[in-house]
């Protein structure tokens, strides 16, 4: 059935497919705020009952129930069941279900009562999903911002003194929030958010090893500036990027914010590489000196672990897997610039219509106005 309405702010058009033939004659349709009303009524020849409206469920369409109109017979066999109705309750009282409560529900069945649970189990999962990343997001947002913000605050107040006493002060946190950003990896994997699985492994066991078992296992690495560096260039990532997860969890649209979270990088990503590189480097000599983490032959196990040798190896880290992570978030800010050009296209030809149509309604008022003496 094609159903067409129009009003003042448009006209509206769709195709429907309904259970049975309606009868075209008895046929209407009223626009109510931000819903089109369709009256229709069956075929003549149609005297089956309906067991629905449509063959498949449309989330779109409602069954106003209140407003359904029985056919001729139809009212006359229900006047009479109301009629026996009533001759019933005077004689043993309110029966326990009403007659038209009973017409309707036989026009559910099995199919649609299932389709509107499994419905219904979606829509609690996406809220439950929407709010815990919410959350998530939020708390690990607001852990990067402090360490982000305290740490250019105290260089600013107390002077670059603040650089060697800096990752003393916020490394606690620093590291919470890391073991905290774990979790990222199992949220990819189980499909709870669309991003890279391989990526997002590769960013946050790469961070950790820095962090954990260079940085944070070596006093003297902490003091210098490429560790200060580091700390500023991460947080100063994680805080344009997690506002942007959230954003995008209720698919809104914030063009500035795009912009920051495809170009932020740009700068930011080859400064964090090269410091983490810098660490790594320094953090070999020192291992080499004091046998950290080394395992030597002989052993119970019989097993060697030499973490130098470990660390000279991952010290290519930082160049093939920087390069990776650079073409990755490369190809997604050609991507994102493509969407912000063709949605900044359509916002200017939306505002074009816009002011021709106030051009068009204050030529029609100066019209109006002239006329007035004239009357």
């Amino acid at each position: 059935m094609f159903v067409s309405a129009e009003s003042s702010s448009g006209k509206y058009e769709f195709n429907i497919t309904l259970y049975k033939k309606v009868d075209p004659k008895r046929f209407d349709t009223k626009i109510k705020d931000r819903r089109i009303k369709v009256v229709i009524a069956k075929a003549e020849d149609c005297h089956q009952e309906w067991s629905r409206l449509t063959p498949d469920k449309h989330r779109w369409l409602k069954f106003d129930v209140d407003s359904v109109d029985l056919t001729d017979e139809e009212t006359i066999a229900a006047r009479k069941l109301e009629d026996a109705k009533r001759k019933l309750e005077a004689e043993h009282g309110p029966l326990p279900q009403d007659t038209k409560v009973q017409h309707m529900s036989s026009m559910l069945n099995s199919d649609d009562i299932t389709r509107d649970l499994e419905e219904a189990e979606k829509e609690m999962y996406d809220m439950l999903k929407n709010s815990y990343l919410t959350i998530y997001n939020s708390v690990v947002w607001l852990g990067y911002f402090y360490v982000f913000f305290v740490s250019l605050l105290r260089v600013a107040i107390e002077g670059t003194g603040a650089i060697k006493t800096n990752y003393a002060t916020m490394s606690w946190l620093l590291r919470s929030c890391q073991q905290t950003v774990f979790l990222e990896i199992i949220h990819s994997v189980t499909g709870l958010t669309k991003t890279s699985t391989f990526a997002t492994f590769a960013q946050v066991v790469g961070r950790a090893i820095v962090l954990f078992s260079v940085v944070d296992a070596e006093p003297s690495l902490q003091t210098s500036f490429s560790c200060y560096l580091l700390v500023v260039a991460w947080c100063a990532v994680e805080v344009v990027r997690y506002p942007y997860y959230i954003v995008q969890i209720y698919e809104l649209y914030f063009p500035k914010l795009m912009w920051l979270r495809y170009n932020v990088w740009v700068p930011l990503y080859p400064i964090g590489l090269i410091c983490e590189a810098s660490l790594v480097y320094q953090c070999i000599e020192l291992v080499s000196q004091s046998g950290r983490l080394t395992v030597t032959l002989p052993n119970s196990l019989n097993v060697a672990f030499d973490f130098s040798l470990f660390l000279k190896i991952y010290l290519a880290a930082p160049a093939i897997g920087g390069l990776f992570l650079l073409m990755h978030m490369g190809s997604q800010r050609t991507k994102a610039m493509k969407k912000l050009a063709k949605l900044k296209q359509m916002e200017d030809v939306y505002h074009k219509q816009k002011d021709l149509i106030d051009i068009k309604k204050e030529k029609s008022t100066d019209c109006d106005s002239a006329l007035i003496p004239l009357l």
